[in-house]
C-alpha cells in the first residue's frame, strides 16, 4: 500500500518537473529565435560597439598682436600625416610609398625611423606637418595601412626672427598629453608666460570602436567643441620692430629697445643674433635648433633684459644730474682736460689722448670728456650717484611676470663691495664709476628707461602688454633747470663735433639727441702694447669694447626714447645708427 502511494507521488513530481522543464526550454528557444531572427542587427551592432576612443580636439591658439592690430604670431590650419606603427606589417614599404608621394629626403626618412624605434608602437609618428590636398588625395587613393590624417593648426610667426626671443615659440610639452599626440604649448617668451590665456580649451570627440579597434561610429552626445584662445595685445610697433632688427643685424650681436615716453609702451624690443621659429617644423629643423644651441653668441638669449653691460659714458647722464641736483657744480663751471688726470698714485686717461681743454657740462657731454666726469664723481661721491641712478630707473626689474630671467644689474656702493667682494670701497672705485665702468652693470631696457625719465622728469614705467588705459606717471621731482642743462649737452652730441654726429637725423624738422657710450670689455695689457696692439680694433672680436647709444626725439618735445647696444663693435657708431633707424621710422609715422 505504502509502495503504491510513493510511486504515485513520484509520478506526479516527475510530471511537474518535466512540464516545467519543457516550458523553460520553450521560452529559451523562443528568446533565441527572437534574438537571432528579429533582433539580429541590433545585437550584432552592440557586440561590435564595445569600446570608446576619446579624441582630443585642439583649439585654435590666440594671436599675439602688435599695436594697431598687426599679427605677430597666429595659428594656421594644417593637415598632419602620421602613421601608427603597430597597424603596419611592412614599415619599409609604407615609408617608401609615403616618401615617393611627399618627396621626403633620406634625412627625413631616417629621422622617422629613429622616432619609430624610440617610442611605443601604438604612438603616432609624424610624417608631414603641412600637406596640400593633392598629396592627401594621392596618399588616400593608395589605401596605405596605418596611415592617418588629422587636421589641426600650426603656429606661424609673422615677424620671423625680429623679436623671436621676446614673443617666444610653441612646441611639444615635456610630458606627452594622452590622446593628443600633436598637442603644443608655449616654450619661451610671451607664448610661455601667457600660455593659459592663449591656449584656449580643448574639445573632445568620442569615437565608438569595435573589439579590434575599428571605428564604427561617433557618440555625438559626448562631443565638446574646442574653444579658441584669447588674443594677447602687446605694445610693439611692427614697423619700428622691423627697423630696429634690420639695423642691429648689420652687426653680429647686440640689442635695442624703443619706448613711448608718454605711455611707457615698448615699441620695439630686439635681441641679435636671433632665430626664425618658422624653421623649427621643417625637414632641417632639428639641425637648425642644434646650430642655435651651439652658437657662442647665444641667439636664444633675450639680451634686452638678460644681458648686463657696463653702461659706459651713457652713465654720465646720471652723474651730471646727481651733481646738478646736489649743487656741487653749475652748468657753466669748467674743468681742464689735458688728456689725463693724476690722482693719488694713479693716472686716469681720457679717451682722447690730447685732451679736450677747458670744458663745461654741455661740452663734456658733447665730447664725452672722461676727465670732467672723473672729477665730478669724486666730488659728489658714490652715494649721490647711486641715489640718482635708482631714481632714473637703473637696478630695477620691469618685466617680472612678463619676460623671464630679467637681470636687475648692479649700482654699487661701499656696502655692496664689502658684502660681495670683501674689500673696502676706495676713491678709485668712485672715479671709474663716474664713466660707467668698474662694478656698474645695467641692461638695455633700463638704459632706455633712464633716458625716458631724464627727458620727461616723470617716473616712466615700461610696459609690453596692454591692459587697461595708458598709465599716468608721477613726477620724478628733479629741478627742470637741471634737466634742461643736461638736455642742452645731449642735443650737441648729434651735431657737428659731437660724438654721434654721424647718427643725426632730420625728419621734417624733427631731430634726435642722445649720448654715446663705449663699454670696456678689457684693457689692453702692457705686453699687448709692447707687441704692437695699440687700438681696440686690433683685439680679437670678443675682446673689443661694446658700443652704446641712448637717444630721444623730437628734441623740442620728446615723444620717443631708445637704447641700442652693439656687442664688441669697438665704438658707438653702429649703436647710434641703430637708434637713428628706429627713431626715423617712428617720426615718419607720427607725421
Amino acid at each position: 500500500m505504502i509502495d503504491k502511494e510513493v510511486a504515485r507521488t513520484f509520478d506526479r513530481r516527475s510530471a511537474l518537473f518535466l512540464t516545467a522543464g519543457a516550458v523553460l526550454t520553450s521560452a529559451l528557444v523562443l528568446r533565441m529565435l527572437q534574438m537571432q531572427l528579429f533582433n539580429y542587427r541590433e545585437y550584432t551592432e552592440k557586440s561590435q560597439n564595445n569600446s570608446f576612443r576619446i579624441q582630443i580636439n585642439m583649439p585654435e591658439r590666440g594671436k599675439i598682436l602688435a599695436g594697431g592690430g598687426a599679427t605677430i604670431s597666429r595659428d594656421a590650419p594644417t593637415y598632419r600625416i602620421y602613421i601608427i606603427p603597430e597597424e603596419i606589417d611592412d614599415i619599409d614599404s609604407v615609408l617608401s610609398a609615403v616618401a615617393a608621394e611627399l618627396n621626403l629626403n633620406k634625412k627625413r626618412i631616417d629621422r622617422i625611423r629613429a622616432q619609430i624605434k624610440k617610442q611605443r608602437a601604438f604612438q603616432p609618428v609624424l610624417i608631414s606637418e603641412n600637406s596640400d590636398w593633392a598629396q592627401l588625395a594621392a596618399l588616400q587613393a593608395k589605401n596605405i595601412p596605418g596611415l592617418h590624417v588629422r587636421d589641426g593648426f600650426t603656429r606661424v610667426y609673422e615677424m620671423g626672427p625680429a623679436g623671436a626671443q621676446i614673443f617666444g615659440y610653441v612646441g611639444a610639452p615635456e610630458t606627452p598629453v594622452a590622446n593628443a599626440p600633436f598637442f603644443t604649448t608655449g616654450v619661451t617668451g610671451l607664448e610661455r608666460r601667457f600660455n593659459d590665456e592663449l591656449a584656449g580649451v580643448p574639445g573632445q570627440t568620442v569615437m565608438i570602436t569595435n573589439a579590434v579597434g575599428r571605428v564604427t561610429g561617433e557618440d555625438r552626445s559626448q562631443f565638446r567643441p574646442a574653444i579658441t584662445g584669447n588674443n594677447l595685445q602687446t605694445t610693439i610697433n611692427a614697423d619700428a620692430q622691423r627697423a630696429l632688427y634690420d639695423a642691429l643685424m648689420q652687426h653680429r650681436a647686440g640689442c635695442g629697445v624703443a619706448l613711448d615716453i608718454e605711455t611707457g609702451d615698448i615699441l620695439a624690443m630686439v635681441s641679435a643674433p636671433s632665430f626664425d621659429p618658422n624653421m623649427f617644423g621643417t625637414d632641417d629643423g632639428e639641425e637648425y635648433i642644434n646650430s642655435l644651441r651651439n652658437d657662442f653668441m647665444k641667439p636664444f638669449m633675450n639680451k634686452t633684459v638678460e644681458g648686463l653691460y657696463p653702461p659706459g659714458s651713457t652713465f654720465k647722464i646720471v652723474v651730471a644730474l646727481a651733481a646738478l641736483e646736489s649743487g656741487a657744480i653749475t652748468p657753466n663751471e669748467k674743468v681742464y682736460c689735458p688728456g689725463h688726470w693724476d690722482y693719488g698714485d694713479r693716472r686716469y686717461h681720457c679717451w682722447k689722448p690730447e685732451g679736450h681743454g677747458h670744458v663745461n657740462l654741455a661740452d663734456a657731454l658733447k665730447c664725452s670728456c672722461d676727465i670732467y666726469f672723473y672729477q665730478l664723481a669724486l666730488k659728489i661721491g658714490i652715494d649721490s650717484i647711486k641715489e640718482m641712478a635708482i631714481k632714473l630707473g637703473l637696478q630695477q626689474k620691469y618685466m617680472d611676470g612678463v619676460l623671464s630671467r630679467e637681470m636687475a644689474g648692479i649700482i654699487p656702493d661701499r656696502y655692496w663691495k664689502e658684502r660681495e667682494i670683501g674689500y673696502h670701497w676706495v676713491h678709485g672705485d668712485t672715479i671709474i664709476s663716474g664713466i660707467g665702468q668698474g662694478f656698474v652693470l645695467t641692461n638695455c631696457l633700463q638704459l632706455a628707461t633712464m633716458i625716458a625719465r631724464t627727458v620727461s622728469n616723470k617716473v616712466v614705467m615700461p610696459r609690453l602688454i596692454v591692459s587697461g588705459d595708458a598709465p599716468q606717471f608721477a613726477n620724478l621731482g628733479l629741478q627742470q633747470k637741471n634737466i634742461n642743462a643736461v638736455l642742452r649737452g645731449l642735443e650737441q652730441v648729434t651735431r657737428p663735433g659731437g660724438t654721434a654726429a654721424g647718427s643725426a637725423i632730420n625728419v621734417g624738422g624733427a631731430r634726435m639727441a642722445g649720448k654715446t657710450g663705449t663699454s670696456q670689455v678689457r684693457s689692453i695689457s702692457r705686453a699687448e702694447r709692447e707687441s704692437g696692439v695699440l687700438t681696440n680694433e686690433q683685439l680679437q672680436w670678443n675682446m673689443r669694447n661694446h658700443g652704446m647709444f641712448v637717444g630721444y626725439a623730437p628734441t623740442d618735445k620728446p615723444k620717443y626714447a631708445a637704447c641700442a647696444i652693439t656687442e664688441h663693435s669697438g665704438s658707438a657708431g653702429l649703436a647710434g645708427r641703430s637708434v637713428a633707424a628706429v627713431m626715423r621710422t617712428l617720426l615718419k609715422q607720427k607725421k
